[in-house]
């Protein structure tokens, strides 16, 4: 079956308030689940948002929320990406998760650390590349927010051979452009239907004060680059995906053949 569904849910993420959060999750899993789609894209920090410090308390309610989340998809056989703070150091990661029908998984943690609104303050840096995740819906591999900046990162998706390529984010406006804009070049780039998931509502993130308001978009992007379905209002988005277009576009075009024999390949040692 090449034809699939996936969703996005880019709702406002409330700071600290995980069970309000969770109950929007929940919500977002069983409509997509109605729609019939087989993979739900939560926004970045979907349980917490950003906070300044993380409480022992704050991580454990964050656990039990992506454990529920995780037995609710499982039994309606979806897959569930988000991002939520992990690991057990003194600072949490901003740790990507990929839930429900394919198993509960923790496959990577945020690398590009957004410095302006001094990001590194609150988390750790992850250390290693994103890793695609075997699902029911086929190999799927997600980056957080300003990843998406940082074609060095995205490519994963092609080495990887990813079927889905996911963004879940926080990206405020002005630069809303930008993410619409970095989410079809990833698509293009890497030859995979991408999925980008963009918070609702308005925080006050960073410390600052600064009030940064969001757009509640959801893009479903083809393997050319060209927007196959989006929302752009904080409402679930569901779109309809043909992996066959996927491989037409490939063998058409061979980037990754042709980034191979040019010794760009990752772990190719230049001649």
């Amino acid at each position: 079956m090449t034809h699939s569904k996936i969703a996005a849910y880019p709702f406002d993420v409330r700071p600290g308030q995980i069970a309000s959060n969770l109950q929007e999750a929940l919500g977002a899993v069983e409509q997509a689940s109605g729609a019939g789609a087989a993979l739900l894209a939560l926004p970045e920090k979907w349980p917490t948002s950003f906070l300044e410090s993380y409480s022992s308390e704050m991580r454990r309610e964050s656990e039990a929320a992506l454990d529920t989340v995780h037995q609710a998809a499982a039994k309606v056989a979806l897959t569930v990406i988000g991002s939520a703070p992990g690991g057990d150091g003194g600072k949490p990661s901003n740790e990507l998760h990929v839930l429900g029908a394919g198993g509960s998984h923790r496959p990577y943690r945020k690398r590009m650390l957004f410095s302006p609104t001094g990001e590194g303050r609150q988390v750790e840096r992850g250390e290693s590349m994103p890793l695609a995740v075997e699902t029911p819906i086929g190999k799927v591999l997600g980056v957080v927010c300003y990843d998406l900046r940082f074609p060095e990162i995205c490519r994963a998706a092609m080495t990887a051979q990813a079927d889905i390529f996911v963004c879940v984010a926080q990206w405020p406006w002005p630069r809303v452009p930008v993410f619409e804009l970095m989410s079809r070049a990833r698509a293009a780039e890497n030859q995979v239907w991408t999925l980008s998931c963009n918070r609702a509502g308005a925080a006050s993130l960073g410390g600052k004060g600064e009030v940064m308001r969001f757009p509640g978009m959801a893009l479903c992007i083809d393997p050319l680059g060209e927007v196959s379905a989006r929302v752009d209002d904080g409402q679930l988005l569901v779109a309809e995906i043909d992996q066959d277009v996927a491989a037409k576009v490939r063998k058409s075009v061979p980037l990754a053949r042709d980034l191979e024999r040019a010794g760009l390949w990752p772990g190719q040692v230049p001649s």
